[in-house]
């Protein structure tokens, strides 16, 4: 086993997954970091050499354990829209869009005591990449699902707006002590709400999205729009 990395193919990301995998017991106790991973390459009884492989560190669990969530996510929403009948109501885009940050938000609950030095390392210039790449795919699959047709905003727009949500109740949740995270369910409902305020304005919006320059800079503005910040 010495000397595996990554770049062996099939087999070597095969082992990453189940180093990875293996990691997450570890994190409540050393965090996102080297330690977890070493703990699970012994355990697996790999050569140490395997730490390799992690180009971005600990960083990597946090990056694996938040796709996996995103993958669990989109497998809920896909059997949802299975499950609906032909002829029925679709859920109406609002409800749809609060009820997928919601369950999206609790699904990182068995890790919340750690998620914010999770989130934390998503701010290295290494890790950030991935991070928002990720992201920004959660929020494409939370549209697509949501089956929105409206013409009122852009792609762009709108991908802003949800990511803008997200990141605002994720915030408010980390700070949020209410039994069963209440307040953090009663923000997300606000700011859902404040989604049809936002469309009022939407012509401005749209101008000051054009010259954002990227999801993340276009989700900044619209979640300082939302909180009355000019």
């Amino acid at each position: 086993s010495s000397g595996i990395n990554a770049e062996y193919g099939e087999k070597g990301e095969d082992l990453k997954f189940d180093i990875l995998e293996g990691s997450l017991k570890h994190v409540h106790n050393h965090g996102w970091t080297e330690t977890a991973l070493r703990h699970a390459i012994k355990e697996l009884d790999l050569s140490e050499a395997s730490i390799k492989m992690f180009k971005l560190g600990g960083a990597e669990i946090a990056l694996h354990y938040d796709q996996s969530l995103n993958d669990q996510l989109e497998d809920m929403m896909a059997q949802q829209k299975d499950d609906l009948a032909p002829d029925a109501e679709p859920v109406p885009i609002a409800d749809f869009l609060q009820d997928a940050i919601k369950t999206s938000l609790e699904l990182q609950l068995p890790y919340y005591d750690r998620w914010a030095e999770a989130l934390a390392l998503c701010i290295d210039p290494n890790v950030a990449p991935k991070a928002t790449s990720q992201f920004a795919h959660l929020i494409d699959d939370i549209w697509f699902y949501a089956g929105d047709k409206s013409t009122d905003f852009n792609w762009y727009t709108r991908r802003a707006t949800v990511a803008a949500v997200y990141g605002l109740t994720e915030l408010f949740m980390l700070q949020d002590t209410s039994p069963g995270y209440s307040e953090t369910w009663a923000f997300l409902n606000r700011r859902v709400t404040d989604l049809a305020a936002l469309g009022e304005n939407r012509v401005e919006l749209e101008k000051q999205l054009e010259s954002a320059g990227g999801l993340m800079k276009a989700t900044f503005i619209i979640a300082r729009n939302m909180l009355g910040q000019k």
